[in-house]
């Protein structure tokens, strides 16, 4: 007996939250970094071959193909650039801005020299015979501020994958919070019901009742299995959510005889999607107040009817237990409130305890109605 119960509920699945691939944001960062450095030395490239070609410089087709040499050294120096701010050290803007101001203008008098000598190898009119300072810090500037220009534009851009990060980071903590709660109202089995269930299957071992105490047990194990197998975070079909309340009551009906249970759920509405367990508070609510000390017969009856897009659900106990039931009370009706504001808004939902003439407890529970 003991073995059944184990096996029934040692296939319990347990729902993991999704595990977002690290290197993600790394490649889409290096990407962009690929298509800003491309872009600017593209255009570098055209508006400097432009300008040759507006000179009426002869040596136009010698100057361009050595320009694609040093166009792609001076995105090779850009990359390395890009390289170094990636490292753990450098991860805020503050840390790129001050890297960038000691490595740029480096980089970018190394390069103009190199773009200098290069060109000039095929450019006679820039013969070294005649070469002055004057035309060097001239180049030197422009290329100072070129790399300057890149590496303002590569700080916005890593500046604005740093404001996504955090947008995400937030989010994924938020979401976080957000399961943790739905999974800690979701855990909220009453356990007194647990220990009433192993007491009543001692009592019925002790009577030698063992026949009643396995069906118990085979029960108890059917419900914990169906129950703690739900996604807190995901909906079941209502033809579920039902299966799940009759096995619970199934259990309190061995403790009670005179229990009758009543499932008035049409067909059409079998496949609507309910958070899982979101009736056991008020079931549970039912026998505590409405069955538990209440002289027979005592009933509680299930019922679900849908009016447009909203799906109301209702649960309905004889109200003739020993304990009173304030209307709205209690953390059972609390925990419902609050697991539904989180899966669907504050506005979206309702929530109904009362007593009607006949003193009978009336608990209506309105949700939007989603098919499977």
């Amino acid at each position: 007996m003991a073995t059944n119960l184990l096996q029934s509920i040692g296939d319990i699945h347990v729902p993991e939250l999704a595990v977002l691939d690290p290197e993600q944001p790394l490649r889409a960062r290096t990407r962009a970094a690929l298509w800003l450095t491309l872009a600017v030395w593209g255009s570098g490239y055209f508006l400097l071959t432009l300008g040759t070609a507006l000179s009426g410089n002869p040596h136009l087709p010698a100057i361009a193909a050595m320009r694609i040499v040093t166009t792609l050294i001076g995105f090779g120096f850009c990359y390395l650039i890009h390289l170094l701010l990636r490292h753990p050290r450098l991860s805020t803007t503050k840390r790129r801005l001050i890297a960038l101001a000691c490595v740029t203008p480096v980089a970018a008098e190394i390069y103009a020299w190199i773009a200098f000598f290069t060109v000039a190898a095929v450019d006679p009119s820039l013969d070294l015979k005649n070469f002055n300072w004057s035309d060097a810090v001239r180049t030197i500037a422009f290329w100072t501020w070129f790399f300057l220009a890149w590496a303002g534009l590569y700080l916005a851009l890593m500046y604005s994958f740093d404001v996504q990060d955090e947008q995400r980071r937030s989010a994924q903590l938020r979401e976080q919070a957000h399961v943790a709660q739905l999974r800690a109202l979701h855990s909220q089995i009453n356990p007194h019901f647990l220990f009433n269930s192993l007491n009543s299957v001692s009592a019925l071992i002790l009577d030698k009742n063992t026949d009643k105490a396995e069906e118990m047990v085979v029960k108890l194990a059917r419900f914990l299995r169906l129950g703690l197998s739900a996604d807190p975070m995901g909906k079941i079909p209502l033809e579920l959510e039902v299966e799940l309340q009759r096995s619970y009551l199934d259990i309190e009906q061995l403790r009670y005889p005179d229990l009758a249970v009543k499932v008035d759920v049409s067909e059409e509405l079998k496949s609507a999607l309910v958070p899982a367990l979101i009736l056991q508070p008020i079931v549970e609510n039912a026998v505590k107040y409405g069955v538990s000390g209440a002289p027979p017969p005592a009933t509680i009856a299930i019922g679900a009817t849908a009016a447009g897009q909203q799906l109301t659900l209702e649960v309905v106990d004889s109200g003739k237990g020993a304990k009173q039931n304030s209307a709205g009370g209690g953390i059972g009706l609390a925990n419902i409130r609050q697991r539904l504001a989180l899966l669907y808004g504050d506005e979206a939902t309702d929530l109904v305890a009362d007593r009607d003439d006949k003193g009978q407890f009336r608990v209506r529970l309105s949700l939007p109605l989603e098919s499977a």
